[in-house]
């Protein structure tokens, strides 16, 4: 087996190939997965310009803190399924059933963190941008959603 990857960043190009006869899959996956992070392919900065690495989504807080956390860095703006979060978590972190990350994609979108569509061979999830309180006009009252209300009380 043979895998070539190609990194174009900011006009720095570099390719790197991987190949093997003898060993299985699995382990030329982790070893591919290890370079990978070795070399900060999945390095994202958060909120405070602080750099938040594939390491830190194995450690701290519940494992719907960690998809929560993963969610804010890797789909941002963009529509999931999770199927696709699931692949994607499973490269930086740990496994985890499929079964779950429904569960929690679910309970995320109940507590207004997450927006849904498509029917439920379908379903697709996105973050749902939050408004900065000093954004919004003093006459205009929002409601707290769960979500929000959860955070507040400490969970």
């Amino acid at each position: 087996m043979r895998i070539r990857i190609e990194i174009e960043d900011g006009g720095f190009k570099s390719s790197h190939e991987f190949e093997s006869q003898s060993i299985d899959k699995e382990a030329l996956r982790d070893k591919i997965i290890g370079f990978l992070s070795a070399s900060g392919i999945f390095d994202s900065k958060d909120e405070r310009g602080a750099i938040a690495t594939a390491r830190d989504y194995r450690s701290s807080g519940t494992l719907m803190d960690r998809l929560e956390h993963f969610i804010k860095f890797e789909f941002s703006n963009t529509w999931f399924t999770s199927q696709e979060l699931r692949e994607r978590y499973e490269t930086v972190a740990d496994d985890i059933k499929l079964s779950t990350v429904s569960t929690y994609l679910s309970r995320m979108n109940r507590d207004g963190l997450l927006e849904k569509r498509g029917n439920r061979n379908n379903r697709q999830y996105r973050l749902i941008e939050m408004i900065e309180p000093e954004l919004i006009p003093s006459h205009n009252y929002q409601r707290q959603n769960s979500y929000e209300k959860r955070g507040a009380e400490g969970r």
